[in-house]
């Protein structure tokens, strides 16, 4: 398992940023966008911080970002005096980061599949690899006379 440190420094620096403006006691103009905005980019970091499987990536995406993130600071917000408990605020945090989750886990699943193919598709035939014929063209393998099975026998009556 292979941690990436420039996600995980671009994550770390992302959260002490929206922390600082979640919890300090300052008005921020377009508050729900932010929220989309803020949770969508953690999210999507997040998800790339390790270089694990799909399923652990998705599930734990879902625990910290989702759950703990998105929905837990905004019940951790209504503790602090001069912040407010917004069912809003949940809301954009929570498509925001279930975006960054699906736009993220697609494309993940195509690049696996690519480098599955790149992996078990890499030898394609050359020009002139083909014994009957020209790279390209296709052979029907029922034409094809061998020793084994020269001429098919007619069906007796």
């Amino acid at each position: 398992m292979r941690v990436r440190k420039s996600f995980a420094a671009a994550f770390v620096l992302l959260l002490f940023l929206s922390a600082y403006l979640g919890f300090a006691p300052i008005e921020v103009p377009h508050d729900k966008l932010l929220h989309l905005i803020f949770f969508f980019t953690l999210t999507t970091l997040f998800y790339w911080i390790v270089d694990t499987t799909r399923r652990r990536l998705i599930n734990a995406t879902i625990i910290v970002c989702i759950l703990l993130g998105g929905i837990g600071s905004e019940f951790a917000q209504s503790f602090i005096p001069d912040r407010t408990f917004d069912i809003f605020d949940i809301v954009a945090n929570v498509i925001g980061s279930s975006t960054a989750l699906v736009i993220s886990s697609v494309y993940h699943k195509r690049m696996l599949e690519r480098k599955r193919a790149q992996k078990y598709f890499a030898v394609q035939p050359q020009e002139g690899d083909l014994e009957s014929g020209e790279a390209g063209e296709s052979v029907n393998l029922t034409e094809l006379n061998t020793s084994a099975a020269a001429e098919p026998e007619e069906p007796r009556s």
